[in-house]
């Protein structure tokens, strides 16, 4: 099959969800199929990567972002359109003129648009078209609304009034959408929307020689988004100090690119470290003893939690973190809700290192069972086929 790609992030490095999956998708759906990639771009560094994306594409188009642009666009265009925010933000004249140069170019068999930022460019094209929404982004509004202070809470619900009308009805103009959980799913009011969990590459996210035994707890994501910086000021606020009761010498590592000055006021070198952008996540994860996933607010499935996981690294997660992974309570993982249980969860895995151990290595072996990216991939393929079945039947 021929697939066009169109994506809102230039794909590499993997570091975002919206980038991940992407990539990981090129990756593994290049090997059999024929792969283009339309993709926005925000800065020259980024196509430093372009070798990284091109060897398992036929061909690659970039667009700059302008951020002074998509920042009028969200500033005028939301006062004379319904739209959500996100979809003005993305709003690109130059964008739309090479999409429809490439489908004049090219007779594609699919078009996979990623993200509903996407969607008023692909939502009208003529032929076999998926849009991957990842998660729910009603969801994801919704939850934000109840820890979101004002006056940023008043944009947060006028975005969740524009979505969720957008959101519900979009999905009318695709053979499919996809997302990441049943939660998400069951959020979209609408009857084609599948769920395909989260894949890892179990290769990279390996465990290390042997589970660290030095009292450090990791948090690793992109800092810069708003439910994991929540998260994290969660756990230091209400869970860490009460770990530090008990044992003194734990460090609490949060591991990942744009931390807020919030999080980097908490950095102190010794007790809390807050490591900005690292180079491999993977050597941060291999060099703690217990990984964290304290979600307050997010929806979908955390890749975060997988790749610990992945690295057989005990996780002590609220539901919110476990989401929709098929882990088990007390077998691969732990889960706690309450500020309390969350820490004496931490530190009964800091002081049994058995139990730590025996944890961790199960929950990698959950990750070679169900989530790798070659079966994500597969599943990814089956929808595409289907979607050629199903039109093919309609003739």
């Amino acid at each position: 099959m021929k697939i066009l790609f169109l994506t809102p992030r230039f794909p590499y490095p993997p570091l975002k969800g919206d980038q991940v999956i992407p990539f990981y998708r090129l990756k593994y759906l290049s090997k059999k199929h024929s792969i283009s990639l339309l993709t926005f771009y925000q800065n020259a560094k980024e196509l430093e990567y372009l070798r990284e994306v091109d060897c398992f594409c036929e061909k690659v188009k970039y667009v700059k972002l302008s951020k002074f642009q998509s920042v009028l666009n969200v500033i005028f265009g939301g006062m004379i359109s319904g739209l959500p925010f996100q979809i003005l933000y993305y709003k690109s004249s130059e964008f739309h003129k090479v999409l429809e140069e490439m489908i004049v170019g090219e007779k594609y068999d699919i078009i996979h648009t990623y993200m509903l930022r996407l969607a008023e460019y692909s939502k009208n094209i003529t032929g076999h078209k998926i849009i991957d929404f990842i998660d729910s982004m009603q969801l994801n509004l919704q939850r934000r609304t109840l820890i979101e202070k004002y006056p940023k809470k008043l944009a947060v619900l006028e975005e969740l009034r524009r979505m969720a009308g957008y959101e519900n009805i979009v999905t009318k103009y695709y053979d499919y959408g996809i997302v990441v959980s049943d939660n998400d799913r069951n959020q979209i009011k609408a009857e084609n929307i599948v769920s395909i969990p989260l894949g890892i590459d179990t290769d990279q996210f390996r465990p290390g020689p042997f589970l660290s035994d030095n009292k450090t707890i990791i948090f690793s994501g992109n800092m810069g988004y708003f439910p994991n910086e929540n998260s994290a000021l969660w756990f230091i606020k209400h869970v860490f100090d009460c770990i530090n009761r008990e044992i003194p010498n734990v460090r609490f590592v949060i591991a990942g690119s744009n931390p807020s000055k919030k999080l980097r006021n908490l950095h102190d070198g010794r007790r809390i470290i807050v490591t900005g952008f690292v180079e491999s996540i993977v050597d941060e994860l291999q060099m703690a003893q217990l990984a964290v996933a304290p979600m307050q607010s997010g929806s979908g499935m955390q890749f975060k939690v997988l790749e610990a996981m992945s690295c057989g690294l005990p996780v002590v997660a609220t539901s919110m973190g476990v989401g929709t992974i098929s882990a088990t309570n007390n077998v691969n993982i732990i889960i706690e809700d309450d500020p309390e249980p969350f820490a004496h969860a931490c530190i009964n895995l800091l002081k049994n290192y058995p139990l730590a151990k025996n944890i961790g290595d199960h929950a990698r072996q959950l990750i070679l069972d169900k989530y790798s990216w070659e079966s994500h991939v597969d599943k990814v393929e089956v929808l595409y086929k289907s979607v050629m079945k199903e039109n093919v039947n309609k003739k």
